[in-house]
């Protein structure tokens, strides 16, 4: 059986735990194979026995054979831990949900404080870890840390070997692409990288960059899982991203300040937080958060941070902090917010200060986060935003994404021209430049489409007259909601970095 490699610093802060007498232990999370083997170590570090318990089998001490009688109930196994007064640790499977009982609870609580008087501590897990506020006052909840490349390695390499025992595997992966699949693998449980490999290995008799694949199709359920977050595919570099250059060459500047954060900080930076792009509508902002993406060679996680917020009381609170845990997990990352102003509108709120309260962590977050997320912040109203979010160290940089000017227009639409396999040399682009004045680049796209059915169904090549009369056709949203972008551009001035 390959086992999970045990985090030796987490390990000593546990046993500083138990040392001080902490004896009721919580871990948040679904990895039960990397609690137990954590808890075991640490049993066996402060040289005391260690129980596990599970519904089906009772409480059983690990180095004795068979479980202790009668202890399937979880009111007996706790009656049976209090009245033993034995130091040792327990770790108790799936048994959260059994703390509802009034029974159970007392009886826990009773047992702790039998612990609590020498060595020795109960842990419990679940993702999320609900428990009665009475058993909550006495709960210390540790985070599992994330897991580190080299702790991919050490696991990978220990499972292959296991493999290896039982059947003919062919290596096929080089350095490199070692290095990429341990990158890969970030954010993947013990559980999910053995299934992955081992399924991959037992279908082919071999490990091949074909592994790669599987590992982002495994990673993109676990992300989406959340409900919160989405793994974002992309295609788009740079080179899609029309004009912009001020928004560009600050990104250019600290592409490497992220890749690489110890050099940063030796030369007295700290690596970049993120940037909070506002403007027009259909201007690029979120077309803006792929090409990062995709030139940092990163991969695009977006938060809908909307999602977060449910009915009952805690949990829009437990919901973030699932998002944000997975989310670090990942790192590196890109992680795209979109349309921030629908989750956290400007002004009173009617949820019994759940909106307040959730601002409160996410700024507390973006303020203090270590792990090499790059937050990329989209919004279309910067009326609707509270103050907090818009002030300096939240980000690194605020910029305004405003209409494209003839020149941006132009290239836009030679891009989506080339895309759609047509050669752009052959239209008047000049023309079609001046006549879409205050459109966006998402409208510019549109009237390319729609002209492309208008010369398809008419069974004609596409031609500038036929871009000429889309366009004629074409209010666009400035035109439309002209106050609104008004407002927008004179509260940009000033107070953001213009992109272009």
């Amino acid at each position: 059986m390959t086992r999970p490699p045990v985090p030796l610093a987490q390990l000593r802060d546990l046993e500083l735990l138990v040392a001080a007498h902490h004896p009721l232990i919580g871990f948040e999370t679904n990895e039960d194979d990397r609690v137990e083997v954590l808890l075991e170590s640490l049993a066996a570090g402060l040289r005391l026995p260690y129980f596990v318990w599970t519904a089906s089998a009772g409480l059983r001490r690990t180095d004795m054979p068979g479980p202790v009688h009668g202890t399937k109930s979880p009111l007996l196994a706790v009656e049976h831990i209090r009245a033993s007064g034995l130091e040792a640790i327990y770790y108790l499977r799936d048994f959260a949900r059994f703390t509802e009982d009034a029974k159970v609870q007392s009886a826990l609580l009773d047992a702790c404080q039998q612990l609590s008087l020498h060595r020795g501590a109960i842990a419990l897990t679940d993702e999320p870890l609900e428990l009665p506020r009475s058993l909550k006052s006495i709960l210390t909840q540790v985070h599992l840390d994330p897991i580190t490349e080299d702790e991919y390695y050490e696991y990978t390499r220990s499972l292959l070997a296991s493999l290896r025992a039982r059947m003919t595997v062919e290596m096929e992966l080089t350095g490199e692409d070692v290095a990429v699949l341990l990158q890969q693998l970030k954010g993947l449980t013990f559980f999910e990288v053995k299934r992955v490999l081992s399924q991959a290995i037992i279908e082919h008799g071999r490990l091949d960059r074909s592994v790669l694949d599987r590992v982002r199709a495994a990673k993109r359920t676990a992300v989406e899982a959340t409900g919160i977050l989405d793994f974002i595919p992309t295609e788009s570099s740079m080179v899609d991203v029309a004009g912009l250059d001020t928004l560009k060459g600050w990104l250019r500047q600290r592409k490497v300040a992220f890749s690489e954060p110890e050099r940063a900080r030796s030369f007295g930076l700290e690596p970049p937080r993120g940037l909070l792009l506002l403007g027009v509508q259909g201007c690029g902002k979120s077309l803006c958060a792929k090409a990062v993406s995709h030139e940092w060679q990163l991969p695009l996680i977006r938060f809908d941070p909307s999602r977060i917020f449910a009915k009952y009381i805690g949990e829009s609170e437990k919901n973030l902090s699932r998002a944000i845990r997975v989310a670090e997990s990942l790192a590196p990352i890109v992680l795209w917010i979109d349309e921030l102003e629908k989750a956290f509108p400007q002004g009173g709120s009617e949820d019994g200060g759940v909106s307040t309260r959730v601002l409160g962590s996410f700024l507390t977050w973006l303020q203090e986060k270590r792990a090499p997320v790059f937050v990329i912040a989209t919004s279309n109203d910067v009326s609707s935003l509270p103050a907090e979010l818009l002030r300096k160290g939240r980000f690194d940089e605020i910029f305004f994404v405003d209409l494209p000017n003839p020149e941006e227009r132009e290239a836009i639409l030679r891009i989506h021209l080339q895309r759609r396999g047509r050669d752009s040399s052959v239209f008047d682009l000049g023309l079609i430049s001046q006549a879409t004045e205050g459109f966006s680049g998402a409208e510019l796209e549109q009237v390319i489409v729609a002209a492309l059915y208008e010369a398809f169904g008419a069974g004609e090549n596409l031609a500038t007259q036929h871009l000429e009369r889309e366009i004629a056709r074409t209010r666009p949203l400035s035109a439309t909601a002209a106050e609104q972008v008004s407002a927008l551009r004179a509260w940009a001035l000033g107070r953001a970095v213009p992109a272009t």
